[in-house]
Formats: structure tokens, C-alpha cells, sequence
């Protein structure tokens, strides 16, 4: 049994509000009539607190993945629409998806591949700034959105997301490693659509490189598209 105690609704404030006038006009109790409206006003006061929590709320759930805890597809394109919209400073587009999510899933079962995401999830928390957003698009992929960001900016961040990703455990003990595209505005695209179709241009290439190179640790690699060939000391 719940012991919440119910915010007063409008009925209850209609009746305390009359119940005043009933008083002071009608009997000429105003000691009464005046506890009447203080009830009355402290109702409103409750109903609108109520209200307007419940409205903050049901935003954060609205822009909000709720197994990462990050922001989720609604946010990203919220806010990457608005960039584009309405500021003119550089920004940087970073996309991702976590190497093989599918074969852990499949393998591993479910709970693991969720406790996966999760994880990634707070990565991407850990390392941005406070002026980022991060968002989980779907499945494995995830974004972030870099307010005033250059070119070395995003090489930075997706270095350092690389580094803290492979200190996840996983349950086949592999490190884990993701694909990671780059779009920069406004020389990569005007609209938020552009701007992902580069990010997820870039992650196919990166990952399509190191499938065919059978790449097996992470790697420094350019903005272009996250890998290389690999050098003598990598083979």
C-alpha cells in the first residue's frame, strides 16, 4: 500500500475556495473563512509544484535512453538541429558502435550485452565535457555531440574513449574496442542529416579497414577514418 499523500486536485481547491466565501459572506466567520483560503492558495501552490515536476519528468524521460542512463535519439537530433540552426561555431559529430556487440550478445546472452551497453554508456559520460552531449542512437550505437570542437579536439576524445573502453570487462575477457566516425561542421554538412550520413560514412570505413587488416589492438589513428595500415611495430 502506497503511503503517498495526494496533491490536492481541483475539485478539493473549488470546494476550499468556496467553503471560504460560504464563510465570510454567508455566516461572517472570516477566522474561518480565512483558514478556508490559505487552504485553498496552499492547494494551488501543491497542485502547480506537482505539475510542473511531473513536466520536468516526463522531459528527461523523454530525452533520455533508459538503459544507459545517456541521452537518446530525440536529444541528439533536438540538439543537433538547434546547432545547426542557430550557431555558427565549428562542432564536432563523433558516431560509434562497439565491435562485436552482436557476437557478445549472441554468445553471452542478453544481460551481458545490456551490462555492455551500459558500460559504454558510461564511458562516453566520463570522458566528455560538460558541454557535450551524449547520446545512444540505438543498439550499439551511440554519438556525441561536441559544442566548439576542432578536428584535434574530436582525435582527442576518440583516443581517450578507446583507452576506456578496453579497460571494460567483458564476459570472454577481449578487450572491447569501437568503430568511431567523424563529422565536423559546417565543412562536412549543413544539416544534422549530413552531418550523421559522414560520422556513419567514416565508422563503416574505420571498420571495414580493420576487418581487412585483422587488426587486433586499438590503434592512433587520423580524423579521416579512425585507422591505418598498420606499421611494422603494430604487425
Amino acid at each position: 500500500m502506497s503511503l503517498r499523500i495526494p496533491t490536492p486536485g481541483a475539485f478539493a481547491h473549488a470546494v476550499l475556495a468556496s467553503a471560504g466565501l460560504v464563510c465570510g459572506f454567508a455566516v461572517g466567520d472570516w477566522p474561518a473563512a480565512t483558514a478556508c483560503f490559505a487552504l485553498a492558495l496552499a492547494a494551488a501552490v501543491l497542485r502547480a509544484r506537482r505539475a510542473e515536476s511531473e513536466a520536468t519528468e516526463f522531459r528527461r524521460r523523454s530525452e533520455h535512453d533508459p538503459l544507459t542512463g545517456v541521452g537518446n535519439y530525440r536529444k541528439l537530433h533536438e540538439r543537433l538541429a538547434a546547432a545547426t540552426a542557430h550557431d555558427p561555431q565549428k562542432f564536432a559529430l563523433l558516431t560509434l558502435d562497439v565491435d562485436r556487440f552482436k557476437e557478445i550478445n549472441e554468445t553471452h546472452g542478453h544481460l551481458e550485452g545490456d551490462r555492455l551497453l551500459q558500460e559504454v554508456g558510461r564511458v562516453l559520460a566520463e570522458n566528455v565535457r560538460g558541454t557535450d552531449v551524449v547520446a545512444r542512437q540505438g543498439g550499439d550505437e551511440f554519438s556525441v555531440l561536441m559544442p566548439d570542437s576542432t578536428e584535434e579536439g574530436a582525435e582527442m576524445l576518440a583516443r581517450r574513449i578507446e583507452e576506456a573502453l578496453a579497460m571494460i570487462k567483458v564476459a570472454d575477457a577481449a578487450p572491447v574496442r569501437a568503430s568511431i566516425g567523424v563529422a565536423l561542421y559546417p565543412q562536412d554538412g549543413a544539416t544534422p542529416d549530413d552531418l550523421l550520413e559522414k560520422a556513419d560514412l567514416d565508422l563503416r570505413t574505420t571498420k571495414e579497414r580493420r576487418r581487412a587488416a585483422s587488426i587486433a589492438v586499438p590503434e592512433v589513428a587520423s580524423v579521416g577514418a579512425w585507422s591505418s595500415t598498420p606499421t611494422p611495430s603494430q604487425v
